[in-house]
């Protein structure tokens, strides 16, 4: 369970270092972190492929799918609430990157998708019950997340209010979106790993 969450924290630390301006990148910084998406992408693959050869126990492909994007979404929605928070203009053409940055993060999370993904999307007996748990706790996150930028909206003071434009409230709802996936993702791992240990469950 440790590398689950340690993957999740490293994935939203990652998207906000890239997104906040500590130092002068030599290439822009949505190239680097594409770059370092898609490598772990292949290390990933080449790890769960000597697993399925030595010991047979590689992850199945909707565990394989809750992997990547809970990491895609750790990465695309730490950049983005990074972004965010600095307050700056995020329409292309403004002086800053982080909007192209935040799209070439996309790109890069579909095409590591094509290299972690299995031949054949098979499902087994747990899936089903992962799913049903991920979108219990995912639906449940992000109605939280609603009602909070709700709460938000109607009783901040002007000077917050006035922050928040159609363009930012747009940004703002794609990141609630992903952290209610992010949070979808990791309860099917945690449940994945929970029924990789019947043992620890034995009567009861």
């Amino acid at each position: 369970m440790i590398r689950i969450f340690s993957v999740l924290a490293i994935s939203l630390g990652f998207g906000a270092f890239l997104a906040w301006p500590l130092f002068d990148w030599p290439v822009r910084p949505g190239w680097i972190g594409a770059a370092v998406l898609l490598l772990a992408a292949s290390a990933v693959r080449w790890h769960w492929d000597a697993r399925r050869l030595s010991a047979g126990d590689e992850p199945g492909a909707r565990e394989r799918a809750s992997w990547h994007s809970m990491a895609a979404f750790g990465l695309l929605s730490g950049h983005l609430t990074a972004a965010l928070l600095q307050g700056v203009d995020l329409h292309l053409g403004q002086g800053n990157t982080l909007a192209l940055d935040n799209w070439t993060l996309l790109a890069a999370a579909i095409l590591g998708w094509v290299i972690v993904r299995p031949p054949r999307m098979e499902r087994d007996e747990r899936d089903q019950e992962m799913a049903a748990r991920g979108a219990h706790v995912g639906h449940a996150t992000l109605t939280i997340l609603l009602i909070a930028l709700s709460l938000t909206l109607g009783f901040a003071p002007p000077p917050v209010l006035e922050r928040l434009s159609p363009f930012v409230l747009g940004n703002l709802l794609l990141v609630l979106i992903m952290l209610g996936g992010l949070a979808k993702q990791a309860t099917q791992l945690v449940g994945y790993w929970a029924a990789a240990r019947p043992g620890d469950d034995a009567d009861g």
